[in-house]
């Protein structure tokens, strides 16, 4: 028995003046079949519901929305890891169930959310401008804002630069000024916090900054995929520091333009009633400081500036006009160099994967031996891979040569003409 969107199929065909044969050979359906139901009419026939089955994804859907929930939303990784735990069906399960999920994750990404006191920062960089050199050369204004999320309490400042060193400094001065440490910062994806993901679709943090937020006590969160509202309260900060502070600015140098801005902070940014708590941001950070981590005389963490670098094909890495040896599986992948006095060191991850001692002068190369070993030659150049080719090498006929002698009794005997032997 036909279901009844195939038996509307046949007659919607039939109305297009397809002929029985045709409708069978798009349908797959016996002519005869065809047949009965065109006699019929349009009468859906009644079947009984198949009882449902359970999907082969159904064992594994509690460990999917564990993944979902840490932001591992890459159908791929997905896939192999619940393969690794039993999972025998295909790519397309797993895709048809993820795809509401994510429509769905769209979907309440503008919704609110509120954290308790203490528990949530987050941090972003925004554009603010540039500053102009009496040369000419110009250089970018970046703001950072440190916003408190249950208060709202607003730290910001401006620089020149978004490295590493400058981020670090920069949570260090907000924890003095906001008075202590939350429990987890919420961040984008940038390259100073995160350096990518691992196999199993897990951030690979950047090693000194997961060394700062272990010594400052701090877990550091991402910006979840699919969610790109979840740091909306810095957002927002940021647009209000250029809708607010910035509008109509003027200011002389950086420094001026720093001390401004502390000002505004202090005196206007958390003095207001914020918009959506209905609350005044002053009197929220007041209630939210015991909750945080007191900073107390810890010193500032002691960071070393690294730089990041790409291993060449040689097993080389580029540092201050010199060459340092990596091991030679690492060729073609990205490593952090750091200075530490007079030794480089060189890190993938957070593994140290080879140290030397810093070089005085310029185009050197230092190598260590066992860098190197094992290291396989690189094939022979494309053009003449593959080619069969000969040598040949042209070279004057030999010409016998014969005694006088014989010449003359060849003409004895006739057989040379007169003039052949001189």
């Amino acid at each position: 028995m036909l279901r009844g969107i195939d038996v509307r199929d046949i007659h919607e065909l039939r109305r297009q003046g397809l002929s029985i044969s045709a409708i069978s050979g798009l349908t797959g359906f016996d002519r005869k079949t065809i047949r009965k139901y065109l006699a019929q009419g349009e009468i859906t026939p009644r079947v009984a519901p198949r009882p449902q089955r359970g999907s082969k994804l159904d064992p594994f859907k509690e460990y999917i929305e564990e993944r979902l929930q840490a932001g591992v939303w890459n159908a791929i990784v997905l896939l192999r890891e619940v393969r690794a735990r039993g999972y025998g069906g295909g790519y397309t399960i797993l895709k048809d169930y993820l795809r509401p999920k994510r429509r769905s994750a769209g979907e309440v990404a503008v919704r609110r959310f509120e954290t308790p006191p203490g528990h949530q920062a987050q941090v972003d960089w925004g554009h603010v401008g540039t500053q102009e050199w009496r040369d000419g050369e110009t250089q970018t204004l970046s703001g950072l804002v440190f916003t408190l999320g249950h208060s709202r309490a607003v730290f910001a400042d401006v620089a020149t630069d978004q490295t590493l060193g400058t981020l670090l400094a920069l949570h260090e001065a907000a924890f003095q000024e906001l008075g202590g440490v939350p429990q987890e910062i919420l961040y984008d994806w940038m390259k100073t916090v995160v350096l990518g993901v691992d196999e199993r679709g897990e951030p690979r943090w950047h090693p000194v900054f997961s060394d700062f937020a272990a010594y400052w006590g701090f877990t550091p969160r991402l910006c979840r995929t699919y969610r790109p509202q979840t740091k909306g309260k810095v957002e927002s900060g940021v647009q209000y520091l250029r809708g607010n502070f910035l509008c109509g600015r003027r200011a002389t140098s950086l420094d001026d333009l720093r001390a401004q801005l502390r000002e505004w902070t202090r005196e206007t940014a958390n003095r207001r009633v914020h918009g959506t708590t209905g609350k005044i941001i002053w009197d929220a950070w007041q209630a939210e400081r015991p909750h945080l981590r007191p900073v107390g005389f810890r010193p500032s963490f002691p960071h070393i500036p690294h730089q990041v670098r790409k291993v060449s094909r040689d097993a080389y890495v580029s540092y201050r006009g010199n060459r340092y040896s990596v091991p030679w599986t690492y060729a073609g992948q990205e490593v952090l160099v750091r200075c530490q006095g007079d030794r480089v060191e060189i890190y993938r991850d957070e593994e140290r994967i080879a140290i030397h001692t810093l070089g005085a002068a310029r185009h050197e190369a230092f190598t260590v031996s066992e860098h190197h070993a094992g290291i396989p030659f690189a094939p022979t150049h494309r053009a003449s891979r593959g080619k069969t080719k000969i040598h040949i090498r042209v070279e004057t006929p030999e010409v016998e040569q014969r005694p006088l002698a014989a010449y003359q009794a060849l003409a004895e005997e006739g057989h040379v003409e007169e003039g052949e032997a001189s």
